[in-house]
């Protein structure tokens, strides 16, 4: 009996001293490396040693004001959007990685002569457990000490950068359990910057991603403190992400390599080419008032096609799958010379009709397929700027609202017109809403007071009831429930409501004056609020209450472009490509019916 009680204490005894070993070996250590790049860690033979054996990917480093360099790593400790007047009244960031870390009963330790990487680890009272005082020799007896007794520890790559101390430091890592993290927490241009995971546990070749992003080989800087502080099995669920995953797959270098080319090309050629596209939708409005009272038909048929042409741009700007500019742009020179064929064999009207089923059903399909069209679009959302990594961008959910507009106009005369439109406008609610699939509450709010206006254009005694507005806000409800409870990455919302019952309640006089800065900015420098103002100034100078057009669908049309603007960030962007699909259909039956006017004058 007594032998059987002792081998039992013995083995609980032997279990709980392999579980403590195991915490005081399993070391998280953070590299930092200031303004580098890929080309730079393969050229240390320190880093580019462990690449083989690494997860590889590039990190997202935005922050609320580029001019503030403190918010890089205070952002990084926080796992959220830190703002620099969030110090707290010792100078530090609150509820952070350091502060759960030390909670938790682990040691942090900070090897930097820099008081800013700090940021990056300290508790609420702006410490680490440790810090050094020889800021020369890593291997130094003190140093090691620190080394050996911390569990997470900030190593200034650039301080230690001699020869003695990367080879102390490789033989340090390869003979203990560590998990390593080498990156750049901040870029003076504000790029992308290279980021490694080594695992001594699993040393294999991968890619890194995250559920914030949802892109291969892809982070922010939100995901390393959940990562570090879910490995130690510590709550991180105020923090926005849910740490980086890994794809262990050969060759994860060389397929990062591939991923970023693609993304430099569509970031090199991005803004000029979103430029050139606003340079030429305003152009063709200028145009038109040069030929409204030109009945000439080659110059009619070629300005048709022209229009046509630009409501097709967007979806043809997601040809990139040959990155070569001169390859797309003769795609789009083909396309065009196709739809001036079209229109020489059918009218413009089934044209036009064609062409927006056809845009609806691609941009749908593809947000429902996990936007990969889109996210190789010159139009589309851009990793290196950061504000959106998946999803429905700004742009897209414009012209997909848009070209719904433009759609539902040509089945106006069915008796369902009512029903068939609503539940269509309910649809793309869905797509543009649900985190998995647009996740962008903006253009969401958007169609959903373009929704409500059509009721109102539209109502019958039928529709007098408050049904319809009840199933708005059941179907607000039900996001909002889904976002919160049934999603692991929460979509813009999830994480406002989310992070204001953890407390957070300056999360909404954050995002409201993010939205007001942001559209204020692009009023001032964007060529899409110069679109907007063009197109509302065309469509004002020319307003005719007779147009078929305009009686039936300038409700729904305005009030989306104007929900837009008020509840999104970027709603300049949204409600100027909401109305390319409005403005330019009108002024075409308004040109036409002005003809049709003159012609009757001439004969009478």
């Amino acid at each position: 009996m007594f032998k059987r009680i002792f081998l039992t204490i013995t083995v609980l005894i032997f279990f709980l001293m392999a579980d403590k070993s195991y915490g005081e070996s399993t070391k998280s250590m953070l590299l930092i490396v200031t303004e580098s790049s890929w080309d730079a860690f393969l050229a240390s033979p320190f880093i580019s040693s462990f690449i083989p054996e690494s997860s590889v990917g590039s990190m997202n480093i935005r922050t609320n004001h580029q001019n503030k360099i403190i918010e890089y790593y205070g952002t990084i400790n926080a796992g959220r959007r830190w703002s620099y007047y969030e110090v707290n009244d010792m100078g530090a960031v609150d509820k952070g990685l350091g502060d759960y870390l030390n909670q938790s009963g682990l040691s942090t330790a900070f090897f930097s002569d820099k008081d800013e990487l700090i940021k990056i680890i300290e508790n609420q009272y702006g410490m680490t457990s440790y810090r050094t005082n020889d800021f020369e020799k890593l291997f130094s007896d003190d140093n090691k000490k620190i080394l050996e007794t911390a569990d997470v520890i900030l190593i200034d790559m650039d301080l230690y950068c001699t020869k003695e101390n990367q080879d102390f430091l490789l033989d340090f890592i390869k003979k203990r359990h560590v998990r390593l993290y080498v990156f750049c927490p901040y870029h003076v241009e504000n790029k992308l910057t290279p980021f490694l995971f080594y695992d001594s546990r699993k040393p294999y070749p991968g890619l890194i991603t995250s559920a914030t992003t949802r892109r291969q080989g892809i982070i922010t800087n939100l995901d390393i403190a959940p990562s570090i502080l879910s490995y130690y099995g510590i709550d991180c669920s105020s923090m926005v992400s849910k740490g980086i995953e890994i794809q262990y797959i050969p060759d994860a270098y060389k397929k990062l390599n591939h991923l970023l080319e693609k993304i430099e090309f569509l970031n090199y050629y991005r803004s000029n080419i979103i430029k050139i596209y606003n340079f030429f939708l305003i152009s063709l409005l200028i145009i038109y008032f040069f030929l409204e009272k030109r009945n000439h038909y080659m110059f009619n048929i070629i300005y048709d096609a022209f229009i046509i042409f630009a409501l097709w741009l967007p979806v043809l700007f997601m040809l990139t799958f040959i990155r070569n500019i001169y390859f797309v742009c003769t795609l789009w020179l083909l396309f065009f010379i196709l739809v001036y064929w079209m229109l020489n064999h059918f009218s413009y009207d089934i044209v036009l009709k064609y062409s927006s089923l056809a845009i609806f059903i691609i941009l749908v399909l593809d947000s429902l397929l996990g936007s990969h069209l889109q996210q190789q679009s010159f139009l589309s959302y851009d990793p290196v700027i950061g504000a959106r990594f998946y999803g429905v961008g700004n742009e897209y959910g414009g012209i997909i609202i848009g070209s719904l507009y433009l759609l539902l106009y040509f089945v106006s005369n069915s008796p369902y017109f009512v029903i068939i439109s609503l539940a269509v406008q309910f649809f793309l609610a869905i797509i543009l809403g649900m985190p998995f699939f647009g996740a962008n509450v903006g253009a969401t709010l958007s169609l959903l007071t373009g929704m409500i206006s059509f009721c109102i254009h539209y109502s019958k005694k039928k529709m007098k009831s408050p049904l319809f507005y009840l199933t708005i806000t059941a179907f607000v409800v039900f996001w909002i429930f889904t976002d919160l409870f049934f999603v692991e990455e929460k979509s813009h919302l999830g994480q406002m409501v989310f992070q204001s019952i953890n407390g957070n309640f300056r999360i909404f006089t954050q995002m409201i004056w993010r939205k007001l800065m942001m559209n204020l900015q692009l009023m001032r420098y964007s060529l899409w609020s110069k679109l907007l103002a063009f197109s509302l100034f065309a469509v004002t100078i020319k307003f005719n209450l007779k147009n078929d057009f305009l009686k039936k669908m300038a409700f729904p049309f305005i009030g989306a472009m104007a929900g837009g603007i008020l509840m999104n960030d970027s709603g300049i962007v949204l409600g100027a490509a909401i109305s390319i699909y409005f403005v330019f259909p009108y002024l075409r039956s308004n040109r036409r019916n002005n003809q049709s006017d003159h012609r009757m004058e001439c004969r009478s």
